[in-house]
């Protein structure tokens, strides 16, 4: 909505009253703006835009600082695998949808699983490998 559609909710009576009228434009043009702004907030935070220092407050946010020498594409591909990791049901069937092209997530059905990733952090760190098993 915009400032004249909230400014035609109030009844007549009030409608010839300019002080009234300025005051209720003040307050509404607030709410306006603020409406326009949300969306726009969205794009702001989001991990696929983020750039230099703004990627690194998302992943310090997440729990996950810049490590040295990490360019921001790499960054950004650790900090989304491991989103998507926290997101993990835990179940196998759903453990090698991690593996993305170029990467290797076997299970060994012996205890160890077989994790190769051209990320910039070990295997075990990115991919969902639980408790107890280990990754060779």
């Amino acid at each position: 909505m915009n400032l004249d559609d909230y400014l035609s909710l109030f009844p007549a009576y009030t409608r010839g009253m300019p002080h009234f009228i300025a005051l209720a434009e003040a307050v509404l043009r607030q709410v306006t703006d603020l409406t326009d702004l949300v969306p726009q907030l969205a794009s702001g935070f989001s991990f696929a835009r983020a750039e230099g220092k703004q990627l690194d407050e998302l992943g310090t946010s997440v729990g996950i600082p810049r490590r040295e020498g990490w360019d921001d594409e790499s960054y950004r591909r650790v900090l989304l695998k491991k989103l998507k990791l926290y997101t993990w049901d835990g179940t196998n069937e759903r453990a090698f949808d991690f593996a993305e092209e170029g990467e290797v997530f076997v299970d060994n059905d012996d205890g160890t699983v077989t994790a190769r990733t051209d990320a910039p952090l070990t295997a075990g760190e990115v991919m969902p490998v639980p408790m107890g098993v280990r990754v060779v």
